[in-house]
């Protein structure tokens, strides 16, 4: 009798167990999942570098070449894939992120009224992401993807006189971490490799100034509203 209430007491506590892991720990439904992301970036390694500032005489701010100047930036996001029943899921990914010089680089261009160039990335990704939640309004995620990343170089110089750059494409991957905050808000961390870009000259007048590598690399926090 005493073994049949001792094993009794160890399956209600199994029964018990589950229930309460059930309650604390769960996964989102699976269906389609969309996710609306401001982003705040934060230019790592070359991308980051600063160098000296330009002279007066020379024709351009900088060769690129492993040196971007680049200081904080933000930009815009867009998410959908679908979640399985089991927390992973597939999603497309499609940023637009901007990031501007630095300041000596623009007390520069102001002093020679010049217009600034900026950098605009736009990496394209697919990857796989996996979320769990603990109760009803806390829970993590974390993904990763590679694609495709784009960079785009604005013009400079003077009105009559302007620089052109072509857009650079690159193989591009990022991974990132985050929480969710109920069943519509995310807020993460993500490490971009947008690629390793060969800036060229687009304008044959400009062709004295010889193509450069940067590699691309960026910090972003991203607050996300899925729905």
């Amino acid at each position: 009798m005493k073994n049949i209430r001792t094993f009794a007491l160890i399956i209600a506590t199994l029964l018990l167990s589950t229930s309460i892991s059930r309650a604390q720990f769960n996964t989102p439904e699976a269906g389609g999942a969309f996710t609306l992301n401001f982003i705040g970036t934060m230019p790592m390694g070359d991308f980051g570098k600063a160098t000296t500032p330009p002279t007066l005489f020379s024709p351009s701010i900088y060769n690129f070449e492993n040196c971007g100047n680049a200081v904080f930036g933000g930009g815009l996001g867009f998410k959908g894939g679908y979640q399985f029943y089991f927390g992973m899921g597939i999603f497309l990914s499609a940023d637009a992120m901007w990031n501007q010089l630095n300041n000596d680089m623009l007390t520069c261009y102001s002093f020679r009224k010049k217009t600034k160039p900026n950098y605009l990335n736009f990496p394209i990704l697919f990857g796989l992401d996996y979320k769990c939640h603990f109760g009803d309004v806390f829970g993590l995620y974390i993904e990763g993807a590679t694609g495709l990343g784009l960079l785009y170089v604005t013009q400079e110089g003077w009105e009559s006189n302007m620089t052109k750059y072509k857009l650079s494409t690159a193989f591009a991957y990022e991974g990132g971490l985050g929480i969710l905050l109920g069943d519509h808000f995310s807020i993460g961390v993500h490490y971009y490799m947008c690629g390793k870009h060969k800036i060229s000259i687009k304008n044959e007048q400009a062709s004295y100034l010889q193509p450069a590598l940067l590699k691309v690399d960026m910090l972003a926090l991203k607050i996300g509203f899925m729905f």
